[in-house]
């Protein structure tokens, strides 16, 4: 939310796919991130420049934790981004982890 303007959207969905696996999606109307840093913003303290050039706060932690903890338990996450329209983030956890 902290990339997203003053009155931006930010949206959050889950369902069970097909699979029995459940699909998280957060998509925020943020800055986006740049193609050639997706990769880099995963690695633990990275951070793009234009989050460092607009003055946001941040360690560079949120997103490595959150691939950590996803891959921790057999999913996958996946970053969608294009500079100035947001960053879609989609988390995939497999049945099996999964509690009733």
């Amino acid at each position: 939310m902290k990339y997203s303007p003053d009155g931006g959207d930010v949206k959050v969905g889950a369902i069970m796919n097909g699979g029995g696996n459940m699909v998280l999606t957060i998509a925020d109307q943020g800055i986006g991130i740049p193609k050639n840093d997706l990769e880099k913003v995963v690695r633990p303290f990275e951070r793009t420049d234009i989050s460092r050039e607009r003055d946001i706060e941040g360690t560079g932690l949120g997103l490595p934790l959150t691939k950590g903890l996803v891959e921790a338990h057999g999913g996958h996450l996946l970053i969608e981004s294009d500079l100035g329209i947001g960053t879609t983030v989609t988390v995939s956890l497999p049945a099996d982890r999964l509690s009733a």
